[in-house]
């Protein structure tokens, strides 16, 4: 139990700094061997972090625990062409400074009799995160008005960009109530940071200017819940589903001037269903289907701002912060993990997968996520294990993701044409030992 109270704390440490993922701001898949298969794996539990995708899962692995860590990659990059409108002559564009990130993930999971299993889980969600080094609004607009480096009024290199990242806890509870099929329960506790930088231009339309940007480091506390299913269908085909609710959070006082509803931003519901086929002794293939709900959450679905607003025509409602404040246009995002597992021999596993999700960003609300391009839509992945007699088993998994870019050709910002894109490459380590 010190062991797992230490990798908590470094949790803590570590699973609240920024980091990224790309189904939207979730992770494709929790630790090394889901990385592996793509982030499929509802029906088909390899590890005790099965929790954090469906916790019906735990029924199906062994006493043990799971360690494990994700390098990613990121690369980002934005650009404002604001040429031909006003005195503007140039293209505003930067690259995000900080590409390398690190999240720890951990799982326990102990029988307590022939049909009941506990268990835990620790991992990160994350993915708005951008340091830009210079401020892409002010900057644009100052263009715009003819201004140029050096003149009186024109912006320094002020720093733009989101942080933006969570921690869950998932104790879990597992049932196996026929010898074919298991239910599961996880209350989730939540820990979510949050900053922004360099909005200053924004203050016009804040419902609270002191609390819209530059404000130290807000963290809130929230809770929710995640129910699952895993079945036996067939001798070999298995089944499951799971169904995560909304993360209530407590609103961000320090941003309650930048995010809607009074700075509330609780984390969206969700659902998976996923099967796993046994298609020969050494082969399983895996495929889930995953529904993101970001229209519930209005800090993220609220439409971004209009040119009128942009000047200052707006409503009290919709100053950022507001009733109906703008938000950043996400849009509800269906997500497809297709895996294949092969035992090579008894030692050694070989995994490959991928993960296709629909974009959570139209091109029109290009212009307020270009601090926060969470829109990778395909990724490859690549995994091993391997398992020895003394020293547990070794896991490591490679992703890749295709270049992702929005573009708004006629922005609301006075025409212009805005850019952003982000594409990643990321690495799983994992050490695990059965009980």
């Amino acid at each position: 139990m010190n062991f797992i109270r230490k990798t908590i704390f470094i949790g803590l440490l570590l699973g609240v700094a920024p980091v990224l993922a790309t189904d939207g701001y979730f992770m494709i898949g929790y630790g090394a061997k889901s990385i592996g298969i793509g982030g499929a794996g509802v029906a088909y539990p390899q590890d005790r972090l099965i929790a954090a995708s469906n916790p019906a899962g735990i029924s199906k692995v062994a006493d043990g625990i799971d360690v494990g860590a994700r390098i990613l990659f990121a690369i980002r990059d934005a650009r404002i062409d604001c040429r031909g409108i006003g005195a503007c002559d140039t293209v505003v564009q930067d690259r995000s400074q900080r590409d390398l990130f690190l999240v720890p993930n951990f799982g326990w999971r102990r029988g307590i009799s022939d049909d009941i299993a506990v268990g835990v889980a620790m991992y990160a969600n994350g993915g708005i995160n951008t340091t830009y080094g210079k401020a892409f609004y002010d900057e644009a607009a100052a263009r715009i008005q003819g201004l140029r480096p050096g003149d009186p009024g024109f912006p320094g290199r002020g720093k733009l960009g989101l942080d933006f990242s969570q921690l869950f806890f998932a104790p879990t509870v597992s049932w196996q109530f026929h010898p074919d099929h298991s239910i599961g329960l996880s209350p989730l506790a939540s820990i979510q940071r949050f900053s922004a930088r360099g909005l200053e231009s924004f203050a016009a339309i804040s419902s609270d200017s002191t609390s819209l940007t530059g404000r130290t480091t807000d963290y809130t506390f929230g809770g929710g819940f995640r129910v699952g299913w895993l079945g036996q269908v067939h001798e070999r085909i298995s089944m499951g589903a799971q169904y995560t609710s909304r993360i209530w959070t407590g609103e961000a006082t320090g941003y309650n001037g930048l995010l809607a509803e009074n700075g509330d931003h609780d984390a969206p519901p969700h659902w998976s269903v996923g099967v796993a086929l046994n298609m020969t002794p050494r082969l399983e293939m895996v495929f889930d289907y995953q529904q993101i709900l970001w229209g519930d959450i209005e800090a993220l679905a609220n439409p971004g701002p209009t040119q009128a607003e942009l000047l200052g025509v707006i409503t009290g409602d919709r100053l950022l912060g507001g009733s109906n404040g703008i938000g950043f246009g996400w849009i509800d995002q269906s997500v497809f993990k297709l895996g294949f597992v092969f035992q090579l021999n008894e030692a050694i596993i070989l995994r490959s997968g991928w993960n296709h999700a629909s974009s959570q960003i139209p091109n029109r609300e290009t212009l307020i996520n270009i601090v926060a391009p969470a829109t990778v839509n395909d990724h490859l992945t690549v995994g091993a294990s391997w398992k020895t007699a003394r020293f547990g088993e070794f896991t490591c998994a490679y992703m890749a993701t295709f270049k992702t870019t929005n573009r708004d050709r006629d922005s609301e910002f006075f025409g212009s044409t805005v850019h952003g894109s982000i594409y990643e490459h990321g690495l799983d380590l994992s050490w695990a030992r059965d009980f």
